[in-house]
């Protein structure tokens, strides 16, 4: 069953198939819950008290060495594969797995609207083994303190056992309750929160309580049921997606499934399961948790540095499996079998008289360990072969377009403004960058953009989806002044904040800029999906607040931006047509337009590269070069049509980050122009100010 569960998660981690294969996560928590459940109802049945002493040493000696093993090599090729601010997170994911609290961590970065886009760490996979291990930090605990009552009150060991199922009993409902409503509201915590899975893990235990039942089952339906819960797991790696209410109701197929093949085989060997009881699948589940720890450092890594394609299947595989054999035979394995850690004093043993047998007289290499550690050479031979012999990638060449003198490709609104003197000069250094072929000095650099918040303190506080909006709160420029504005949105509308401060304060008390937008809440009139829990639930109130004090300022003008992001339906995951977002904004927008000089929507930075991936040690400039998608044209006719219905107008953003050819660069002059994919740098935002300034006062907007 290690095995099914260790394959599964390798083959959609690798291959994107089946599409469902991160089940096999759910079955290694059934498994789990079933074999030390059994390992300590046997010992209290045995001794009638459960050491934690050396139960902790076996959990230590089993998980920790291989899994340290593993942090340790994974960070530092993060160092020489990632950008510094990328393996330098990488290293704190590390800290988190070594103290079994990585699924709060990758939890809590998931729900976090400016990381979660972010690319996956090398490291998230250790989610799982900080589950179980929490897990066993309590449930041991609990098996004992029944185990002390049912002694102290001299009742029998089978009342013992039955309270203990009442009590995991009842630990799996509620568990599996909670999961459905965190799976429903907050799917990100519901698939990493302890909470969520701990029914998993206690419907093993279930099975192992009991047991004792299972054994009775005839013989002859032993083969019909375990091949029943293998069709279970197999339907569920199949067809369950991740969107599909998980882990709650969906993952119950394939742990119900896994609980019925462990019932099956209890009390004696099950017939006609060769798929699973061959001696390479024996040995594939004996390495397995070797396997999982290794499988996806190096999918994400080779990924980094390889075209995906034959020779990355090659290089993956073998890597995975030469690493798994070498670190089971010689490391994981030896040790698990050693007396280390002994947490406990140990028994002290006579000594010896024979001191010609010293300890210095090492045994042989077992002939196993050596066919091993000789496969385990081939394998990863052939690993980094397939690797060194890929087909040499083409390096990055700027097409020749980059750049054009002529008359812009791209259809603008703006193309019949006056190009003022800031716009040309901006121009120019758009254009140096994107032709650049070696990174400047940059300052901030590059990792130190990536690595700080997204937002300056000034800008984040007012976009806190709890913060109450005032009419006199988050004002910048002199209140009084003649031209009043507005910025709402999402954070790709924060992300303009700074500029539009900058303008404010240079304005010789000409404008204020009061911040309303809000990180996360599209300010359309739709229930879109949001990050986390606080940020769906917390929009409609926050935009309906920002409305309100809208008509009660009157202002100027105000600024409208939304991410060009395509957004979905919170009930239904279907992304918005152009014509529901249209009348989404146009719903909102309606609501305060009577009541305002003007109307401007502000187009996003566009959506492309995500400097935390392309920006590398090996990089250059034309690595994170990228292009304006086909998707922002569609969004930007979106605003221009709500535009036109209020008498506003959009001001398009395309000449402030990319040539007139659609090719934008990662860095202008000496500044990063965005911090991920799709959020502008406080730095340039501010560098752009002037030229947003020109280009509305050549448009007649701040006169």
């Amino acid at each position: 069953m290690r095995t099914v569960a260790v394959m599964l998660v390798v083959l959609d981690h690798l291959y994107g198939w089946p599409r469902g294969g991160f089940v096999g996560v759910d079955v290694f928590f059934v498994i789990s819950g079933f074999l030390i459940t059994g390992l300590l109802l046997r010992e209290f049945d045995r001794t009638g008290r459960i050491s934690f002493v050396k139960f902790y040493e076996r959990r230590v000696r089993r998980i920790v060495p291989v899994a340290t093993l593993v942090l340790v090599l994974t960070c530092l090729a993060s160092y020489a594969a990632f950008s510094v601010t990328r393996a330098s997170g990488i290293r704190t994911d590390a800290v988190w797995a070594l103290l079994f609290a990585a699924n709060w961590r990758f939890g809590s970065v998931g729900t976090d609207y400016f990381a979660s886009d972010t690319p996956p760490s090398p490291l998230q996979h250790y989610w799982s083994l900080s589950i179980e291990e929490q897990f066993y930090f309590v449930w041991p605990a609990l098996i004992l303190i029944i185990g002390l009552v049912v002694a102290r009150r001299s009742w029998s060991s089978a009342v013992r056992r039955n309270l203990t199922a009442a009590v995991m009993g009842t630990i799996v409902v509620a568990s599996f309750a909670w999961a459905l409503t965190e799976s429903a509201n907050n799917p990100t915590w519901a698939y990493f929160s302890t909470f969520t899975r701990v029914w998993e893990l206690g419907l093993g235990a279930l099975v192992a309580i009991c047991a004792g039942a299972f054994a009775k089952i005839p013989a002859t339906a032993r083969p019909f049921i375990a091949w029943t819960g293998l069709l279970a797991i197999a339907g569920g790696a199949l067809l369950i997606t991740e969107n599909a209410g998980f882990p709650a109701p969906a993952a119950a197929i394939p742990v119900l499934g896994t609980a019925v093949v462990i019932a099956a085989g209890v009390g004696g060997e099950t017939k006609y399961l060769q798929p699973i009881t061959n001696k390479v699948s024996v040995y594939v589940g004996d390495i397995s948790y070797s396997v999982y720890l290794w499988h996806w450092p190096i999918i994400i890594l080779l990924g980094s540095q390889m075209e995906v394609g034959g020779y990355y299947y090659v290089a993956a595989l073998a890597l995975t499996f030469g690493l798994s054999v070498g670190s089971y035979h010689l490391f994981e394995d030896p040790i698990r079998k050693s007396s280390w850690p002994r947490l406990a004093p140990a028994k002290r043993k006579p000594r010896s008289s024979n001191k010609s047998k010293s300890s210095s007289q090492r045994k042989p290499m077992a002939r196993s360990t050596q066919l091993a550690s000789v496969g385990a050479a081939v394998l990863v031979t052939v690993g980094l072969a397939s690797y060194a012999i890929r087909p040499a990638e083409p390096a990055a060449v700027l097409p020749d377009n980059v750049v054009a003198s002529a008359v812009s490709e791209i259809d603008s609104p703006s193309a019949g403004a006056t190009v003022g003197p800031e716009q040309a000069a901006l121009t120019q250094e758009i254009n140096d960058a994107a032709t650049a072929q070696q990174w400047p000095e940059l300052s901030p650099s590059m990792d130190e953009a990536m690595a700080r918040e997204t937002l300056r303190p000034e800008v984040g506080k007012c976009g806190i989806v709890t913060a109450g909006i005032t009419t006199t709160g988050c004002v910048y420029g002199d209140p009084s002044a003649p031209i009043s504005t507005v910025l709402v949105g999402d954070s790709t509308a924060q992300a303009y904040g700074q500029g539009l401060i900058k303008m404010a304060n240079d304005s010789g008390g000409q404008m204020s800029v009061r911040l309303f937008a809000t990180s996360g809440c599209s300010f359309l009139d739709a229930d879109i999906k949001a990050p986390n829990e606080a940020i769906q639930t917390g929009c409609p109130g926050r935009n309906a607040k920002a409305i309100a004090a809208i008509n009660e300022l009157r202002p100027s003008i105000v600024f409208v931006t939304n991410s060009y992001n395509p957004r979905a339906f919170m009930s239904t995951s279907e992304q918005q047509s152009q014509e529901q977002r249209a009348e989404s904004l146009s719903r909102f927008v309606t609501q305060f337009s009577p009541n305002v000089g003007k109307v401007v929507f502000l187009s996003p930075i566009p959506l492309h590269k995500d400097v935390n991936e392309c920006y590398t040690p090996q990089s250059v400039p034309a690595d994170c070069l990228g292009q304006v998608p086909t998707k922002y044209k569609q969004m930007a006719a979106v605003d221009d049509q709500v535009a036109t219905q209020v008498g506003g107008l959009r001001a398009d953003a395309l000449p402030w980050y990319c040539t007139s050819t659609g090719y934008c660069p990662a860095f202008v002059g000496t500044l990063p122009t965005k911090v991920d994919s799709a959020h502008t740098s406080p730095e340039y935002a501010e560098r752009i100010a002037p030229v947003m300034g020109e280009y509305l006062s050549n448009i007649g907007v701040l006169r």
